[in-house]
């Protein structure tokens, strides 16, 4: 089973333009990725939404290791306010989300 990611940020006064191009540059580098199957961002009212889906966990942890640096600088101008995965974590993918407080794993239900 795969994994669904939903992630909200909230853009900080000022940075739209700069944040705009760390997602291009994400959008760049996630096409590399094999294990990826969407990654689109949307504009709110207010904030931002990413949907993400990857085949298994692993994906997503060779995600967060091949954009990491760019992810970081994400983080510098958006605050992650919502952070909701989908389907069947792993150990390791769970330990990760457990560093993150916003974060929200959501089991099969069968």
């Amino acid at each position: 089973m795969g994994i669904l990611v939903r992630a909200e940020f909230v853009v900080r006064d000022g940075v739209e333009q700069e944040f705009a191009a760390a997602v291009r540059a994400l959008l760049g580098r996630v096409a590399e990725e094999a294990g990826t199957l969407r990654y689109d961002w949307f504009r709110g009212p207010g904030y931002v939404v990413a949907l993400e889906e990857y085949a298994d966990s692993a994906a997503v942890l060779a995600h967060q290791e091949h954009v990491g640096d760019v992810l970081a600088q994400v983080f510098e101008l958006a605050e992650l306010t919502v952070l909701q995965v989908h389907g069947e974590v792993s150990p390791e993918l769970r330990e990760l989300l457990d560093s993150m407080p916003m974060a929200e794993v959501f089991p099969p239900l069968g």
